[in-house]
């Protein structure tokens, strides 16, 4: 028997006397002052029994309590060859050619080496659900009522900035334009004003020259005046005339213009709601969506906050046969967490100048940081 068991046991049988000792002079004579108060019920032997029981428990207790509180550690020899023994077992395992694997009780993971920065299973190659999208999404209606003549666009087709796209009849407008042309380029008028208002100017200086010399009468002279001034009043009007017809002009060609709808942005025609010959009215003709670049919207957990920034680079795959990966590039990051889900949005922004990514796929995003 080893000796620090030993120890153990002598200490156990000293503090076993002592709780004897104790209990003869405190406890027995409690016992025997609840047993004459307990007499009548102890006449029962079920009640014998179970004072009984009791009674030893009351003994031992004290002497188990102490006996765990105070019991001495192994010493550290002992204990330390006791460590090494399923250490030097475990390796002679390993070494045997034929021996079975190991079985361990720990977690697999913590078994595995901590991914590097630039391992594909660490931190760069996490990956995350994404989606793409058109970046751009128009809806191309009429500022003005009337009925369409032509839409030379068809569903699926590629337009440019500023294609026409919708053509409004605008036989009206058309007319008003020629006649404001018309009116804008007869300028008649206005030359012969200004010649009528040379000439009076003339005969005001000559009639001055000659009311000077007393050769002419204070009326007449007050009468070329007054024709002098009447016929400047003329030319102004007639200029102002010339500049209303250019206004008039430029209005007749802006209604002309609004009969003509053009996209503002390049891109596919998605739908087309309208046919030739159908009157517009606050209404949507066409739905235009700008494919390149294409938008890339992907929702991480709110762990990852923080991690991800305006301007890095990810590596997006389409969820297609035989899908490649395409870079792209952040362009905005969601400063909200939202609180159901536990995530937050991140915008991306993917170069498509060959128009051969589809919209609409889903994609997985994996952010390389550099």
């Amino acid at each position: 028997m080893p000796p620090w068991i030993e120890s153990v046991l002598a200490r156990a049988r000293d503090l076993a006397q002592q709780a004897s000792a104790v209990a003869a002079r405190r406890v027995w004579p409690t016992l025997c002052r609840w047993r004459d108060l307990a007499q009548p019920w102890l006449r029962d032997p079920r009640v014998r029994v179970v004072a009984v029981v009791l009674g030893i428990g009351l003994l031992l207790a004290p002497g188990v309590a102490y006996f765990r509180q105070e019991a001495p550690a192994p010493p550290a020899a002992e204990a330390a060859a006791r460590a090494r023994a399923p250490l030097a077992s475990d390796a002679q395992t390993a070494l045997a050619p034929d021996a079975a694997p190991a079985a361990t009780t720990g977690d697999w993971f913590e078994d595995q080496p901590a991914p590097s920065a630039g391992d594909p299973g660490g931190a760069d190659a996490a990956s995350y659900e994404c989606l793409l999208e058109p970046s751009d999404t128009i809806s191309i209606g009429s500022p003005v009522t009337g009925r369409i003549e032509a839409i030379p666009v068809e569903r699926t087709q590629l337009v440019e900035r500023d294609q026409v796209v919708v053509q409004l009849e605008s036989t009206v407008e058309s007319a008003a334009l020629d006649v404001a042309q018309a009116r804008a380029i007869a300028d008649g008028s206005v030359r012969s004003r200004l010649a009528n208002a040379e000439l009076e100017n003339q005969r005001k200086e000559r009639a001055k020259h000659l009311f000077e010399k007393r050769t002419m009468s204070l009326d007449l002279r007050q009468e070329i005046e007054t024709q002098a001034r009447v016929a400047e009043a003329e030319l102004w009007r007639a200029r102002e005339e010339r500049h209303l017809a250019a206004l008039e002009l430029e209005q007749a060609r802006a209604a002309l213009e609004r009969r003509t709808i053009r996209t503002p942005i390049p891109g596919i025609v998605v739908e087309r709601l309208m046919s030739p010959g159908e009157v517009v009215d606050e209404k949507t003709i066409l739905r235009i969506a700008r494919i390149d670049p294409l938008r890339v919207e992907a929702m991480l957990p709110a762990a990852e906050f923080g991690q991800v920034a305006v301007g890095m680079r990810a590596a997006v795959t389409p969820e297609v046969p035989g899908d490649q990966v395409h870079t792209a590039q952040v362009v905005m990051v969601d400063r909200v967490v939202d609180p159901a889900s536990g995530t937050f949005s991140v915008r991306l922004e993917l170069p498509n100048p060959e128009h051969t990514i589809p919209s609409g796929l889903h994609c997985q995003a994996r952010f390389l940081h550099e």
